[in-house]
């Protein structure tokens, strides 16, 4: 068990007292059937818990209900001390609970009222949609300013321009950049 090894569980395999052993005693016995019985007998659920009390819980013989094959089956309950009479009890008195109203039912929209509904909630939609627009407009206005955008595009220009002298004129294009983007830190 636990941490014990052979040599701890051997220590105590041998209890030379009786703390640990169950014996049957009649005195102090307390019979299933009798148990049963009893119960029966009682009319009233405040008799039956002032007998559970006083024979089962207050019995705090470890032997109580020691039993063993041998032994006859119908045996009386011992005599047991009435304690319950002795307990002291404190009425507990119920909070008031404030009366709950029912919910009020919800009017439900007129005609009219969902139509409104509908047209706001499509305005505001188109007004998502406007802005979702204008944050895209900026995206692309922003990737204009880019260095690889501007050079990108004198690129396409000097191409479509060759015959006119057009990659001469994108050297000169790419210095104008390059010092253009040096100038607004972005190099």
């Amino acid at each position: 068990m636990h941490n014990w090894d052979l040599e701890e569980t051997n220590k105590y395999n041998y209890i030379p007292n009786n703390d640990f052993k169950y014996t049957y005693n009649q005195n102090e016995f307390l019979s299933p059937k009798a148990i049963e019985e009893k119960l029966d007998s009682l009319n009233t659920a405040q008799e039956k818990l002032e007998f559970v009390y006083n024979a089962i819980y207050c019995n705090k013989n470890k032997n109580r209900f020691a039993y063993f094959k041998d032994m006859p089956y119908d045996i009386p309950l011992p005599k047991y001390e009435n304690k319950f009479k002795s307990l002291k009890f404190e009425e507990i008195k119920p909070t008031p609970v404030a009366p709950v109203e029912p919910p009020k039912p919800t009017p439900q929209p007129t005609t009219q009222e969902l139509e409104i509904k509908s047209l706001k909630d499509k305005l505001s939609q188109k007004e998502k949609d406007i802005s979702s627009l204008e944050i895209n407009y900026q995206k692309a206005l922003n990737t204009k300013n880019h260095l690889s955008y501007k050079l990108g595009n004198a690129l396409i220009k000097a191409h479509k321009n060759w015959y006119k002298g057009g990659y001469v004129k994108f050297i000169f294009e790419v210095m104008r950049i390059k010092k253009e983007h040096r100038n607004r830190g972005q190099i």
